[in-house]
């Protein structure tokens, strides 16, 4: 079946080619790797490990290539969404044509690998609009408009704004509906989505606890192995390092579940809010 054409471009956004959180990560990696590994490590014969020392580094450079997007594109009879270039690499479809989507709307989600910092998950400050895309077939999909900067709850940037006015003016012209399938809620209901959504993911004390209690699990078990006499060989210490990351692990996995439900919550909110903006808005 022959595709349709997808007509004139109507906007163009390339988005940031690595997430603030991986930046950050790699800011880390670059003054432990090249400022404090030396310093520390070096007189004892500790860096560079032929190398390995560098691995951590090289695996997060792999990993920020692997997921680089390539730019969204907005025709007037469909999309070309943006994807990381593992998944343009393997085949994975990003050409879709405005028929063969029943649902548009703003949609909410977190900066990969926010789940490892709770603090700001739980403050919502990593809670980005999207476009939010249902297709004829029930995939799910989701353009990410990313900001270089975090600013706030839910942060609408630039490249969203503009991208969701094209949207809603070639559907207004059109005269087709942009959600066809919103569920209904109550305004208490509203009331509640939103009270939830506001809600932190993780306690503040729970956070403490999970990321300041690894140091004092390692030095119990390493003064426990010392109290018994038995030596403190490397496999001691490696089993020590893997249960002192067993909290913050918990909590990394607890605050990625939770954030998954608040986005689905402020995503229905925002796909039922559109269809009462269509409906208000038609004549």
């Amino acid at each position: 079946m022959e595709r349709q054409d997808p007509g004139p471009l109507l906007y163009a956004y390339k988005p940031i080619p690595a997430n603030p959180m991986s930046v950050a990560l790699l800011l880390v990696l670059l003054v432990v790797t090249f400022v404090l590994g030396p310093i520390a490590a070096a007189p004892e014969g500790w860096w560079p490990l032929n190398g390995i020392c560098f691995l951590p580094l090289g695996i997060l450079l792999v990993a920020m290539v692997a997921f680089k997007p390539n730019p969204t594109y907005i025709y007037e009879n469909g999309i070309e969404i943006s994807l990381p270039l593992a998944r343009r690499l393997v085949g994975a479809r990003r050409d879709f044509r405005w028929d063969e989507i029943r649902d548009i709307y703003p949609a909410s989600y977190e900066v990969a690998g926010s789940f490892m910092s709770p603090f700001a998950s739980s403050a919502g400050t990593l809670v980005h609009a999207g476009l939010g895309l249902e297709t004829n077939d029930g995939r799910r999909l989701l353009v990410r408009f990313t900001p270089g900067a975090i600013r706030a709850f839910r942060a609408e940037s630039q490249g969203f704004v503009e991208a969701m006015a094209v949207v809603r003016d070639r559907f207004a012209r059109h005269g087709e509906p942009m959600v066809r399938t919103a569920k209904t809620f109550s305004d208490a209901e509203v009331l509640a989505m939103q009270k939830e959504a506001r809600e932190p993911l993780v306690s503040i004390a729970g956070v403490f606890l999970a990321f300041f209690l690894p140091p004092t699990l390692v030095g119990v078990i390493l003064l426990g192995a010392s109290a018994v006499n038995a030596a403190i060989t490397v496999p001691l210490a490696l089993a020590a390092v893997l249960v002192a990351l067993i909290p913050p692990a918990l909590s990394m996995a607890v605050t990625l579940r939770r954030s998954e439900r608040r986005n689905a919550i402020l995503s229905e909110l925002s796909k039922f809010q559109e269809s009462l903006r269509e409906r208000t808005q038609s004549p």
